[in-house]
């Protein structure tokens, strides 16, 4: 009787180390209280999808509900599963306007401009005073050029020149109308001389700018007090400047 016992012990184990084998070859990973568990690696290999949840006892791995076994093996399966599929991926970002492509946003000065002791009214300029890098720019219109008294020019071949004069400065009337709620300038595609000089504007830390065609100059010490002879104030929330 000990032999016949311990040949059917040694059967039993035989066979489950044999289940468990064949299940480990079908298909890696540890199955829950149900007797299945979610695909996470290779699960094309075994004809699943990523994040499916299946079964590994004959249970059924579609969304819809049964009862009883499917067949193929003891016990049986839930009364209902549940499909469980990978988390949705975020929805990919709209692609910026076309039309707004190689603009960066600049701000409005939070204090006061005044040119030639007169205050400016930036709110209802069509060509507004910004700040960039916490720099006041300067549109070179005919009526900021004139006012603070300096020369400037363009040429197809040569781009855009900026310069000192001996003029005197005259009264700043800015053209008036809508700039937009928010203001975008860019880099300019075309040299910028000063004085004579080329200016190497891609690697100047405050460059020459352009907003709505209009080119704008940066009111640096460097460039509007020793390039332009001009004259820098900034006091009790006020920028004035002045020729």
């Amino acid at each position: 009787m000990p032999a016949i016992r311990k040949t059917i012990v040694s059967a039993v184990l035989v066979c489950a180390l044999s289940c468990i084998t064949t299940v480990a070859q079908a298909h890696p990973g540890r199955t829950d209280a149900n007797g299945g568990h979610t695909c996470r690696s290779n699960c094309e290999k075994w004809g699943l999808k990523y994040g499916e949840y299946h079964y590994h006892n004959g249970g059924s791995s579609n969304s819809s509900s049964g009862t009883g076994s499917s067949g193929g093996s003891s016990g049986s399966s839930p009364t209902s599963s549940t499909s469980r599929s990978a988390p949705a991926q975020a929805p990919i970002p709209a692609v910026e306007d076309p039309a707004l492509a190689g603009t960066f946003e600049v701000q409005r000065p939070d204090v006061t401009v005044y040119v030639n002791k007169e205050r400016l009214n930036n709110s209802t300029a069509k060509y507004p005073v910004f700040t960039y890098k916490d720099i006041l720019y300067f549109p070179m219109t005919w009526s900021y050029t004139q006012a603070l008294g300096i020369d400037t020019g363009w040429n197809a071949t040569t781009g855009f020149s900026i310069g000192k004069s001996d003029k005197q400065a005259e009264k700043l009337t800015p053209d008036t109308g809508a700039s937009g709620a928010k203001l975008r300038a860019k880099y300019p595609d075309f040299n910028i001389t000063i004085n004579g000089s080329w200016l190497d504007n891609a690697n100047e830390p405050y460059p020459v700018l352009v907003m709505n065609d209009i080119t704008y100059f940066p009111m640096t010490w460097k460039f509007a007090v020793d390039e332009l002879g001009l004259s820098l104030e900034s006091k009790d929330g006020a920028f004035y400047i002045s020729k």
